[in-house]
């Protein structure tokens, strides 16, 4: 219980990672305004200022030091609520974080002002239509001079101790803009609409048109007729062009052809348009024999409060189980979060939940900027205040843990076995998978994890009834499963039947499906055009100067890039080593198989869908939408292709190289490989048709291939369980993994055997290491991993107090003091 009339002090959370939180008091006349989760500006060290975070209020004056005072509150009810600060506090203890570090993770830049942070003028303000005060119009004059300024430079112009509060007013009024979003798109999307033509209007010339159509256009009658229905269903004046090919399966062609004719013109709009509200009690939707079985699984599962493990092959319609199980959290005027592991998806599901629940939810994503994401944060924070929720369904990448929801009913984590759910730098190394179900744990939210290829963990914990295992083993309306061949490379090659990296089989079946009009996934798990350059002479490979990790070239921009650190640098045009001329590449990227396969099918349009080439927001929309349009061919992409899409038209999906899967040296690349390809494999037949897969490898005979031929996850399930007991890898263990990182390799090494050697005297033969990993060096900083195994008996609290107490005790020496060392609990 608070004392009215003592000294009030508040313990806060920085952004920095700190292990403690540090005390701080409040003045008098702010003692009635304090409250947990609100934001405070406070100063820190000599000179800097922070947002920081109230955690807790007391009167206990701290001992050691003498506490500043709290310099402005920033908020009049909490950003953070007391749940989050509960997801909060089992993240800062299971993955061995701080709570600094979640904070930075969690609220968005803009939300944490800081004395470093620069600002510029937003280029859509006019100052002209706004009355300024002093102070503005200085920090408005000194922009007029400067690109930027940091927020303690503008301290310094106003002379205003309360700069934080200053600046943070002036980007509300969208005055100033952080300079980390400068040349971003703040614009809501915009997408193209068609509508009719004032022309077009007139009835006499409509019927003109119809009977031209009737008799020699009946494809664009076709999209006419589909035009007006659409129209008619939804009482707009105009539709989504996207929306309007996909049903009337038509394309822009046909389109085009009607915009000559002065029927339809195409403009752009917000996307908003394209959508109507719909009451969420209204919708209808009709589940299969199969789907209306797991539907009733997964509600029986909830009543007994456990987990749902839905596991379902691909197309088998776990979409539509979850719009069934999201419509009755609505109803019950509840929350429901739906996690994603790619923001790629994010994308094509948010078109399928908007066609039935109208503008109801919200995304986010690490895609969007800073302030975007703070204006979802903060609706998020405050819908429902009216006693409902404007926007019940969040849609997100693993960030969306962070949000803070009052009264979730539901969180689904699709694809729930894809590594991506896994933050690996820079901490918190989380798992979004696995905190979701803490977090439906403390707000009384029932959890469902969906995927084809479930992870072997989670597909444990189903088996010894941890979670309860809901099965679907067919594809929505009967549809088989795709037909898997395997081509054997190493004989291809020896019958002089391989073209380039394509097998004559391949191609065949690539020229049958663009034949009958059907389109085609070619995935490779490497971008880029070549892995490596060599010189044929010497065997000179160009690499990184920061990494020890060969250069990849990439043709389009005539570069040589590092995928670690990003350094890039022209092709040499001879060997750096012995100054021959013959540099040849090896190995195949995205961008190589892009520009080969474009050779043996000049007219065929062509795409690539890979980290490269969706660097933009807009990206990810055109490519996929001109996918979903059949306005691309072939689609040439990296993983990004196996997760979750749904494409109608795809009959073939052709596998380049199996083998760089199989064999990467990891304890899951078996579990990874059979994932990846059964979800590529899924992309092929979602529709009327059979699909087929053709994977080429030189390892015919791997068992997980005869796997995946089969459709056999039960199998291959089996198989590497047995593997990973006999070597003792999770689930029969937990793993830690330590990563050690110094500029001197040689200093590196020793002390990494100095601290191992600590680690061994508490731990034992659990312990590791120390390793190189197959890249060594990042960013000039040598690495050195080690590795606890954990037995499921003992503590995992006090685990990983003892490794924090060796941790804490090594680095207090001062010879040990730049050693960096990240704690990865549950490593990927």
């Amino acid at each position: 219980m608070l004392n009215s009339n003592a000294v009030l002090y508040v313990d806060v959370v920085l952004p920095l990672a700190f292990g403690k939180l540090f005390t701080y008091r409040v003045p008098e006349e702010s003692r009635h305004q304090i409250i947990p989760g609100i934001r405070v500006i406070v100063p820190f060290g000599k000179s800097k200022m922070y947002t920081a975070l109230v955690y807790a209020v007391h009167h206990n004056k701290p001992e050691f030091y003498q506490a500043k005072e709290v310099l402005e509150i920033l908020d009049v009810k909490p950003v953070v609520t007391e749940t989050q600060f509960k997801l909060w506090d089992w993240m800062a203890s299971y993955y061995l974080c701080t709570l600094g570090e979640i904070m930075t993770a969690a609220l968005p830049s803009v939300m944490k002002l800081q004395s470093e942070n620069g600002v510029a003028l937003n280029p859509d303000f006019v100052a002209e239509n706004v009355l300024l005060t002093a102070d503005e119009q200085l920090l408005i004059d000194a922009l007029a001079d400067k690109k930027s300024i940091t927020v303690a430079e503008a301290g310094k112009i106003t002379g205003n101790k309360k700069g934080l509060r200053l600046i943070r007013n002036m980007i509300e009024r969208k005055m100033l803009i952080p300079t980390e979003e400068i040349g971003a798109d703040f614009q809501k999307k915009q997408i193209a609409y068609v509508k009719f033509t004032s022309q077009a209007e007139d009835e006499d010339f409509l019927q003109t048109v119809f009977q031209t159509l009737e008799k020699k256009a009946p494809k664009q009658l076709d999209l006419l007729m589909g035009f007006m229905r659409i129209k008619m269903d939804k009482g707009t004046e105009f539709v989504a062009k996207s929306l309007l090919l996909k049903n009337t399966d038509s394309n822009s062609r046909v389109l085009q052809q009607l915009i000559d004719k002065s029927v339809f013109e195409v403009f752009e709009g917000e996307e908003s348009l394209a959508y109507t509200k719909k009451d969420p009690a209204s919708i209808n939707l009709a589940l299969s024999d199969v789907q209306q079985q797991a539907f009733e699984a997964i509600e029986s599962t909830f009543a007994e409060n456990k987990v749902a493990l839905l596991h379902g092959v691909t197309s088998s319609g776990k979409t539509e189980v979850y719009i069934k199980l999201m419509n009755d959290q609505i109803a019950m005027g509840k929350q429901v979060l739906y996690l994603l592991p790619e923001i790629a998806l994010t994308t094509q599901i948010i078109s399928r939940l908007k066609s039935h629940f109208g503008e109801g939810l919200l995304v986010y994503h690490s895609r969007f900027s800073s302030r975007e994401r703070a204006e979802v944060y903060t609706k998020v924070l405050n819908d429902g205040e009216a006693g409902h929720y404007h926007f019940p369904i969040i849609i997100g990448a693993r960030s969306a843990i962070f949000l803070p929801l009052t009264n979730p009913g539901l969180i689904i984590v699709d694809e729930e076995h894809d590594s991506s759910y896994k933050q690996f730098d820079p901490s918190p190394r989380y798992n979004a998978r696995d905190s979701a179900i803490v977090c439906g744990n403390i707000l009384n939210a029932s959890v469902l994890l969906g995927s084809a290829t479930p992870s072997l963990e989670s597909y444990y914990n189903a088996s010894i009834g941890k979670y309860n295992l809901i099965r679907m083993g067919e594809r929505y309306g009967g549809i088989r499963m795709p037909e898997i061949a395997i081509k054997d490379i190493k004989e291809a090659y020896r019958k002089k039947e391989m073209k380039s990296h394509f097998s004559q089989t391949l191609l065949d079946g690539i020229k049958l499906a663009l034949d009958n009009k059907e389109q085609v996934i070619l995935f490779q798990n490497r971008r880029g055009f070549a892995p490596v350059l060599e010189c044929k002479n010497c065997g000179w490979i160009p690499q990184c100067v920061n990494c020890d990790v060969s250069l990849t070239y990439h043709k389009k921009l005539n570069q040589l890039r590092c995928h670690y650190c990003g350094y890039s640098t022209h092709p040499p045009g001879k060997c750096m080593a012995c100054g021959d001329p013959d540099i040849r590449m090896k190995g195949l990227g995205t961008e190589r198989i892009e520009d080969e396969i474009s050779i043996f099918f000049p007219d065929h349009r062509i795409a690539r869908f890979d980290l490269d080439s969706t660097s933009s927001k807009a990206s990810f929309q055109r490519i996929l939408s001109g996918f979903e349009n059949g306005e691309i061919d072939i689609l040439v992409g990296t993983q990004m292709v196996t997760k979750g899409l749904d494409f109608e038209n795809v009959s073939l999906v052709g596998v380049l190289n199996a083998d760089n899967l199989i064999n990467f040296p990891d304890f899951r690349a078996a579990e990874r490989s059979y994932q990846l390809l059964a979800q590529v494999s899924g992309r092929a037949g979602r529709r009327s048709k059979r699909g087929k897969v053709l994977i080429q490898t030189y390892q015919i005979g791997h068992p997980i291939l005869q796997f995946l031929i089969n459709n056999d996850y039960r199998g291959f399930y089996n198989y590497e369980l047995a593997e990973r007991e006999k070597f003792n890898y999770p689930p029969f263990c937990r793993l830690i993994s330590l990563r050690l990182k110094l500029r001197d390799e040689k200093q590196l090494d020793e002390l990494a055997k100095e601290f191992t050697k600590v680690l061994k005297s508490v731990f034992g033969k659990r312990v590791l290491g120390p390793v190189a990993p197959n890249v060594s060096r990042i960013r000039n900083l040598y690495i050195r991993n080690v590795l606890i195994k954990v037995e499921k008996g003992l503590s995992d609290h006090k685990v990983k107090q003892m490794i924090t107490s060796v941790t804490d005790r090594f680095l207090s020496h001062p010879e040990n003091r730049s050693l960096i060392i990240h704690v990865d609990v549950d490593p990927a």
